[in-house]
């Protein structure tokens, strides 16, 4: 029997916060004990009648084939995954899911969850303990807490074709006080902290990354464009610290992206799923799904790129909307894809980006930026 041919390219989907605590978690049969969250269910099930069906595929809609057919799914997990029920004391809110339903995350494939963010510590350390075993058993990959200080720090190395190793890193900027814990990854963009990072995604490793990854959980919520310094310190990883792509979520709404040296920083990638209440100016029932195409080089490319076998071609983005608890893509004729569309185009010309629309989603060529701008060097 002939050997299957080895892929050529892949496809790698980025997400933002999955926050699948609070009443998405309630609406299973199998929830953590709530009462309150619970006493609002059949208010919604009684609207809603096709949530007394709610399972395991139900929050994805019609995104999960896009999920199960990408070779690698990446998001924020923005809720802890514990019965634990002593939460952080004197935070506003607190968000955890049952353990059973870590099936949540299967049935799309996800393939790695970001726990550097301002929720994986909801119910303190031991629900965090809950949170990575449940991850470890389920055999999702995860970075930016963990039992561990090196599991918290990575890098999660991940195999696309079972031969080219991605290196995912993750970090939060907030909450502060968070920081005090090891086995969570807090930064803050002094230049001490630019120092341990550089250490740290710069240090050699016994199988090379042929993409190196950065998630970040960063800036306040509500702002339509990221501060000054932390644009710089997405620069900095990338001309400094050898990173590929900074994935950052947080804002709860689109923000822009730019093509750094040839590199992709998606400043906010909005949320994924959710059960918030709108905000009409920010509109964060709108996000998207972020697919990256990255192709396999030729052996003449990769001696011009450190020996990395992978180059990323272009970032197609797909609008999606949250609603009744699920979220599905928007069509190219719906108003709300027009509105996420010219404002992706916008925020992103802010960099110089370029967003083309195609069909039923946003391109940015990466492959081709890259060629003009090391022409410009």
């Amino acid at each position: 029997m002939a050997t299957p041919a080895s892929k050529t390219s892949f496809e790698i989907v980025f997400a933002g916060d999955a926050m699948l605590g609070r009443l998405i978690d309630q609406l299973r049969p199998v929830h953590v004990e709530s009462s309150d969250d619970q006493s609002h269910i059949p208010y919604f099930v009684r609207r809603f009648p096709f949530l007394r069906e709610y399972d395991a595929s139900t929050p994805w809609g019609d995104t999960l084939p896009v999920f199960q057919n990408a070779d690698l799914n990446i998001v924020n997990l923005e809720t802890s995954v514990t019965n634990h029920s002593t939460p952080w004391p004197n935070k506003m809110f607190n968000y955890r899911m049952h353990p059973d339903n870590i099936d949540f995350l299967q049935r799309p494939r996800i393939h790695y969850a970001n726990l550097a963010n301002n929720h994986t510590l909801d119910f303190c350390e031991e629900g965090l303990r809950d949170t990575v075993t449940s991850l470890k058993q389920a055999g999702i990959s995860f970075t930016g807490a963990g039992h561990t200080r090196q599991e918290a720090l990575g890098p999660a190395i991940l195999m696309l074709d079972n031969q080219y190793p991605i290196h995912i890193y993750s970090a939060s900027d907030h909450p502060g006080d968070w920081g005090t814990i090891p086995t969570f990854h807090h930064i803050d963009y002094t230049s001490a902290t630019r120092n341990r990072l550089k250490d740290l995604l710069t240090k050699p490793h016994a199988s090379p990354p042929d993409l190196k990854i950065f998630s970040v959980h960063w800036g306040p919520n509500y702002s339509w464009h990221p501060s000054s310094q932390i644009q710089h310190l997405a620069r900095f990883l990338i001309d400094e610290c050898g990173v590929d792509v900074v994935h950052g979520h947080s804002s709860h709404h689109l923000q822009g992206v730019e093509v750094h040296h040839g590199k992709l920083i998606i400043y906010g990638c909005g949320d994924l799923i959710d059960d918030y209440a709108l905000r009409e100016e920010y509109r964060n029932d709108l996000g998207a799904i972020w697919s990256l195409k990255v192709g396999v080089m030729r052996e003449s490319e990769r001696r011009k790129n450190g020996g990395k076998r992978l180059k990323m071609e272009r970032l197609e983005i797909r609008p999606t909307v949250i609603k009744q608890f699920q979220t599905n893509l928007l069509s190219p004729t719906h108003p709300d894809w027009q509105w996420a569309s010219g404002l992706l185009t916008n925020l992103s010309g802010v960099y110089g980006t370029e967003v083309e629309s195609s069909d039923d989603r946003l391109l940015v060529d990466l492959d081709g930026v890259k060629i003009k701008q090391e022409a410009l060097t």
